[in-house]
């Protein structure tokens, strides 16, 4: 398992900062201080490294998400605890940020419906049935997707706030965007 796990850290992070077409089996044996060969033994090719990369990376977000699903508060703090644990392992989490972004450039229609499907679905399901207790008519889709937009702009602008008008310090932080990430969405959910 520990052989298995460092793999999947090595690929992790190359995976994240070069992209899947860029690197190799080869690359990801070296990282993990094994020969190409033996790699083999764990993975029968790159795409299936990938894909259990993904839900390695995934699995400890998906984890604390999970707590936040299981815990026994009103749904607005439950909603409130999604936002927050998304934005601080964005934020954290530089290897989780740079995987959804690539997927999210590179388009490959394949991966994306693993990443979505296979790796985010149990999630999404789950603050789908917070958000129809708190809104049933609401558009769940919509707003689940712009709670992923709004936590992955706000994290990736990070570096160019300082150079945009009116910003501040207190734009970066975490329970600052939390919180104002919260209002907007949950205005949303409002009745009309």
């Amino acid at each position: 398992m520990e052989t298995y796990n460092r793999i999947l850290e090595s690929a992790a992070e190359l995976f994240a900062n070069q992209g899947f077409e860029a690197v190799s089996m080869r690359d990801i044996a070296k990282a993990s201080h094994l020969k190409a060969p033996s790699l083999y033994n764990h993975f029968r090719d790159k795409n299936a490294l990938y894909q259990s990369c993904l839900k390695f990376v995934f699995r400890q977000h998906n984890a604390q998400l999970q707590a936040v699903f299981d815990s026994q508060v009103s749904y607005e703090t439950q909603l409130r605890g999604v936002i927050q644990v998304s934005l601080k392992r964005m934020a954290d989490d530089q290897n989780f940020r740079l995987l959804i972004q690539r997927e999210l450039l590179q388009n490959d229609q394949q991966r994306l419906k693993f990443l979505a499907q296979e790796v985010m679905a149990d999630t999404c399901d789950q603050l789908e049935k917070i958000l129809k207790h708190l809104s049933p008519e609401a558009d769940h889709h919509f707003i689940i997707t712009s709670i992923m937009s709004l936590v992955l702009f706000h994290i990736q602008i990070a570096p160019m706030r300082e150079f945009l008008p009116s910003g501040t310090s207190q734009h970066l932080d975490i329970h600052y965007l939390s919180d104002q990430i919260f209002q907007l969405i949950y205005q949303t959910l409002l009745p009309s």
